[in-house]
């Protein structure tokens, strides 16, 4: 399928979204991702003649019981509810994830708006659709996880493959700096789920998963695909993988939806993180996945957010996915500069000064990694899956 000029998009953006929030000292905020979207407004994304004007959806309800009991257990809704009413909420997990007031509430708004998005992308062949408020990828059924209370990304999956029109493969692609373990071990068993994971080496970084020999069991073997990379890799690691990993494995699986989880903090700079992609990586990443699921699947593509904690990248990175997505680009000019109201808006949100160019970049490192650890990954890979790349 030849890939169209421009593509209908939905940017799925409540306002409420930011009600997940941990509190003023906690890394993970929803301003980055609100951030993201103010600038795609104040580029004029948004304002384009119809019928191919780029969409938003800002009323999204809390999801429901039955669609959060997807993925999660009924135990799991209940400890949520019951923190979120307390009048001193405890954490929901080890101590990453605090609860806070109205958590239940919030969670499933985010959860629901990542399922809205999966929504038009079925009924709307051709069409794609970004929460960047969404890409939760670490709870799990019965716990909350690495800032994550509901896994929006493993229930928008499930919904797929379960609810009123199912589908009968979904491939799943993550980039972001931390391994999917949510997403991966929920569907470790399900051959109806391609999981392809790019992310920081677990030897050195949260959550201590994600190796090479976890292929997957039962009908998923062979079907969950983990790269991991260590620190300081950035573009030269990451480029040559995806290209020679993906598209085949993709090919091979014929999926009838693509999801994408855009985590930024595999970003260079990024606090939490220690790889150090730049835009080019992110970009390619999602304009290869557009292309293949226009090729393979008419073109659904359901794309998240994820971790990300220099608002500066998370910010540009997820617009700029946007105008990939929707054929519309913006911020493809490195030079170019980021509208002043926005970047006002930038340091009134975060208090930090704001890039004032598309291109504007953290300082990227020298890195050990070399071709040749490139194609040692690649071999124990195919070893690993059985398989030549």
């Amino acid at each position: 399928m030849p890939l169209p000029d421009r593509c209908p998009l939905s940017v799925i953006w409540d306002p409420r979204f930011l009600e997940y929030d941990f509190g003023p000292s906690h890394p993970f905020t929803e301003k980055s991702r609100y951030l993201s979207v103010r600038l795609l407004e104040e580029s004029g994304f948004f304002r384009s003649p119809p019928p191919l004007t780029p969409g938003r959806v800002e009323k999204v309800q809390v999801a429901s019981d039955p669609e959060l009991l997807r993925f999660h257990e009924p135990s799991y809704l209940e400890l949520v509810r019951n923190v979120g009413r307390s009048r001193h909420p405890s954490a929901l997990d080890a101590g990453d994830t605090p609860g806070f007031p109205g958590c239940h509430e919030a969670a499933a708004r985010i959860a629901r708006g990542t399922l809205v998005g999966l929504e038009d992308v079925l009924a709307h062949p051709g069409s794609h659709a970004l929460n960047p408020a969404g890409g939760l990828h670490h709870a799990r059924p019965g716990r909350a996880s690495g800032f994550c209370i509901y896994d929006d990304v493993a229930l928008a999956i499930a919904t797929a493959l379960e609810g009123p029109h199912p589908l009968r493969r979904v491939a799943y692609v993550d980039i972001d700096a931390h391994h999917g373990d949510g997403v991966m071990y929920g569907f470790y068993e399900d051959g109806r789920v391609l999981d392809i994971d790019f992310h920081q080496d677990g030897r050195t970084l949260f959550p201590g998963t994600g190796f090479t020999n976890e292929t997957g069991k039962g009908d998923g073997k062979g079907l969950k695909v983990n790269v991991p990379l260590p620190p300081t890799a950035g573009d030269d690691a990451v480029l040559p993988i995806f290209d020679k990993i993906v598209p085949p494995l993709l090919r091979d699986f014929k999926p009838e939806l693509v999801v994408l989880q855009t985590g930024v903090d595999a970003h260079a700079g990024d606090p939490l993180a220690h790889l150090q992609y730049t835009p080019r990586t992110y970009d390619h990443a999602v304009g290869t996945l557009h292309e293949l699921a226009h090729e393979l699947c008419q073109g659904r593509l359901l794309e998240t957010g994820g971790g990300g904690y220099l608002a500066s990248s998370v910010s540009r990175t997820l617009a700029r996915a946007a105008g990939i997505l929707s054929g519309r680009k913006v911020g493809t000019n490195p030079a170019e500069a980021t509208p002043i109201p926005w970047q006002e808006e930038f340091e009134r949100t975060t208090g930090d000064e704001p890039p004032r160019s598309w291109g504007e970049l953290p300082p990227v490192y020298r890195s050990s990694w070399k071709p040749e650890h490139g194609e040692k990954l690649l071999n124990v890979l195919g070893t690993e899956l059985g398989r030549k790349f």
